[in-house]
């Protein structure tokens, strides 16, 4: 079987398995709810509150967008094999690693399109608070879905190392406080000894840097221009790289792993 057929097929079924669940459409309804509060909101008027609207907005996609990919990602492989439908899957001719490849396309795509329903659905709340939309709120979407596949390949490695539960919880972790985490470590290094220093440094290169792709800020202000091409690039490598490490750590882990 091709590779890249292998891998369509088994993203096309964790797809059908986050539908089965019924996760997206947890997302519609999430959505129907902010809808009908923005309309409630927009009848008594929010002029001069652009601001806040678009913050709420943006602060409303990136909770539920990472609950999603973290729930989806870190459950694919504990899943299987609890279901033990895993030995039918790695009974076909496809190799631990193209597994990992295909849950963890599956998991991206699943995420992207509950993100993308959320951020439909969010913006129809918007125009009818009448807010303008700008160019930098197309490059906040694109960045966000560029950090929830690193989210999700992060997701994807603990739950190989750690019970569902706890790869979880500290996806959580990572996805709530990193940009906190790595902020203490900073201020740490200030005043700590060289080696010290080159340990808190080696630590935060280590950790997955959520807030480089957060534009939220940015894209609640009024009047930013996105960000240079040349940053977009980076962060694109940033991704790819650090996903790849995750997946090379995951299957490190999964092809020596007794099932």
């Amino acid at each position: 079987m091709n590779r890249f057929m292998a891998w369509q097929a088994i993203a096309r079924g964790v797809l059908l398995e986050s539908l089965r669940r019924k996760d997206l459409w947890v997302i519609a309804i999430l959505g129907f709810i902010i809808i009908l509060a923005a309309s409630a909101l927009g009848f008594f008027g929010i002029a001069g509150l652009e601001v806040f609207a678009k913050d709420l907005a943006v602060s409303v996609l990136s909770l539920f967008s990472t609950i999603v990919a973290v729930l989806t990602a870190s459950r694919q492989l504990p899943d299987e094999i609890k279901n033990r439908t895993l030995y039918p899957l790695l009974a076909r001719p496809i190799s631990r690693f193209d597994l990992l490849m295909g849950k963890l396309l599956g998991s991206v795509v699943a995420t992207w399109i509950g993100f993308l329903c959320l951020s439909l659905l969010t913006s129809v709340a918007l125009l009818i608070f009448h807010v303008q939309f700008e160019i930098v709120m197309v490059q906040y979407l694109v960045l966000k879905m560029m950090g929830l596949v690193v989210l999700c390949a992060v997701s994807m490695t603990l739950s190989t190392y750690m019970t569902p539960q706890a790869a979880a919880t500290m996806s959580f972790v990572l996805a709530f406080g990193s940009s906190m985490i790595v902020r203490a470590m900073v201020m740490a290094s200030s005043t700590a000894t060289p080696f010290m220093k080159s340990c808190f440094q080696g630590l935060n290169a280590l950790l997955p840097q959520y807030a480089l792709f957060d534009m939220g800020s940015r894209a609640a202000n009024v009047g930013w221009g996105p960000a240079p091409a040349w940053v977009m690039g980076a962060l694109l490598i940033y991704m790819v790289a650090y996903s790849g490490g995750m997946m090379v750590l995951s299957w490190a882990k999964f092809r020596k792993q007794a099932i």
